[in-house]
């Protein structure tokens, strides 16, 4: 009986481990799930790439994620375990892939639709010899031209307009016989190929190497086709004339002269002002907002730019605070920023991701953040925000005007450029294909500490009140009290000071040489030429 009874002790025992393992093991299959990235695309990438390779891969996440597209993107070791989870895979510029990821890949191509919860696979080879390798491996060797050249000459339309032209250079380039969708000229020793082409469920695009801004506009134009479900072209997003990075202490009057250009052609446009944390009530800075506040009034809005960061390691509390501060000022001369600019790899860190969180409407630069230390991330984590992005135009020409439509892109102008050059740059963007908007149009909104504006249907509220946007001219008092302390009443009077001694010094000056030389005439006149 106590045998029996030790006995049943005992399994009971087990089984109750058993049940706590098993139990365990499924709430740890359950984490790994929750761990397996889902998105829209996935980018897969060279598990040894260079520093080159990723910033490439960087810059294609980030212009993707302007067209709001969640991505996840990693080395092909790593996103080989999630090709199921995705429809749209990228497979970038790989010279080698690790075992068992070309079987993995053909697998997930002859893969069909789930249960109509996803789309059928679509695979994007963008370079060659991963290509080829793939062609090859899945006996499709006779389906493909090889041309071994290392340069070829890119012809590229952006929605019928004049051809742009480019050198690209590659290892060597293929090109697949038969394709249902082709689009641009790359031509290789007098043959002329692709720059994308589509056969069945694999596209391809020979061209890796995005240092030149006609690849980069070119191959986020067909990336977006791609990924657009339905026939014709995606949704067309319009470009901002932004008059980009203005100090509240340069000339006013050349700031006025652009506003006004814009006013009278009853064009749209943006200022990005840079912030200021201190004298918010000098003259000078209110004369500044006197020609903002004109602007807000004829058709232009304001967006502040990110304070500088010259912290290392960035503390986003403080960037927060000065932001803060830097928004009261402009709210008290009655200017309004709707949104807020960055550099573009703020995209990339987790605090500045959190800084960028209180905005709704992100403007993001070509300046990058030099201060800013790089994490390692495996998927685009600012997607969850929601923003509404505005990207700067890629520069195919000249007039940096946007040859995207794909997203909303910022065509800068710059105040230290000639009017003529200015007015040249509005006149070609008025002229483009892609429609010029403006910032009122859209909805906006912002929170800082002790700050909240929304703006909808042409009323912008901040902190429950209703702002007057209409334009009332400054009366300027005759002396401003700049509220000195005495040693700064001492430096100023010793600049004035220094000033008119400087002056004495050099009226004295061309007085003795005067003298001196009045003094010679005379000697030489009565030495010489006395008779």
């Amino acid at each position: 009986m106590n045998c029996s009874m030790m006995y049943k002790k005992i399994l009971f025992c087990i089984v109750g481990f058993l049940l706590i393992s098993f139990a365990s093991l499924g709430k740890t299959v359950s984490s790994l799930a929750e761990e397996v990235p889902k998105g829209d695309i996935l980018i897969i990438y060279q598990d040894n790439a260079d520093d080159n390779t990723k910033a490439a891969v960087e810059d294609l996440v980030k212009l993707l994620t302007f067209q709001s597209f969640k991505i996840s993107y990693g080395p092909a070791s790593w996103g080989m375990e999630y090709l199921d989870g995705f429809s749209y895979v990228i497979c970038y510029d790989l010279e080698q892939s690790p075992p068992g990821f070309t079987s993995r890949l053909s697998r997930y191509e002859a893969r069909s639709a789930i249960d109509g919860k996803m789309e059928s696979p679509h695979i994007l080879f963008i370079g060659n010899q991963y290509f080829k390798t793939y062609l090859d491996s899945t006996n499709r060797s006779d389906q493909y031209e090889l041309l071994n050249s290392t340069v070829g000459q890119l012809q590229y339309s952006f929605y019928g307009s004049e051809s742009k032209h480019g050198l690209v250079r590659e290892d060597y380039f293929i090109f697949l016989k038969n394709s249902s969708y082709q689009n641009g000229i790359v031509t290789v020793d007098h043959k002329n190929g692709y720059f994308c082409a589509k056969d069945g469920r694999l596209t391809h695009i020979p061209v890796a190497d995005r240092s030149s801004q006609l690849v980069r506009a070119a191959m986020t134009r067909e990336v977006s086709k791609w990924k657009w479900p339905y026939n014709g072209n995606p949704h067309i997003f319009a470009q901002y004339i932004l008059i980009d990075k203005v100090y509240p202490y340069e000339d006013p009057e050349k700031l006025l002269q652009a506003v006004k250009l814009m006013i009278e052609r009853k064009i749209p446009f943006v200022i990005s002002v840079m912030p200021m944390y201190v004298n918010g009530d000098y003259p000078s800075m209110t004369h500044f907002c006197e020609v903002l506040r004109f602007a807000q009034a004829g058709g232009g809005a304001v967006i502040i730019n990110a304070p500088i960061d010259q912290m290392n390691p960035l503390d986003k509390e403080v960037m927060l605070d000065y932001l803060a501060r830097a928004m009261t000022i402009y709210n008290k001369q009655g200017v309004y920023p709707l949104a807020l600019e960055v550099p573009q790899n703020w995209m990339f860190h987790k605090d500045t991701i959190e800084i960028m969180s209180h905005f709704k409407t992100i403007f993001s630069s070509d300046e990058v953040d030099s201060y800013l230390s790089k994490e390692d991330m495996d998927h685009n984590e600012v997607y969850k925000d929601g923003h509404q992005w505005v990207g700067a135009s890629i520069p195919v020409d000249d007039t940096n005007v946007s040859y995207l439509s794909v997203y909303s892109t910022a065509v800068p102008i710059g105040l230290d450029e000639d009017i003529e050059e200015i007015q040249r740059k509005v006149e070609v963007c008025q002229s483009s294909f892609v429609p010029l908007k403006s910032l009122w149009d859209v909805e906006h909104s912002y929170w800082l500490d002790k700050q909240l504006m929304t703006y909808k249907n042409g009323d912008l509220i901040l902190n429950e009140k209703k702002m007057d946007l209409s334009f009332t001219p400054t009366v300027y008092p005759e002396q401003y009290n700049y509220r000195r302390n005495m040693l700064q009443r001492f430096s100023r009077d010793l600049t004035t000071q220094s000033r008119r001694l400087v002056i004495a010094v050099g009226l004295t000056s061309i007085l003795f040489v005067f003298l001196i030389f009045w003094a010679r005439l005379k000697n030489r006149k009565n030495y010489f030429f006395h008779d």
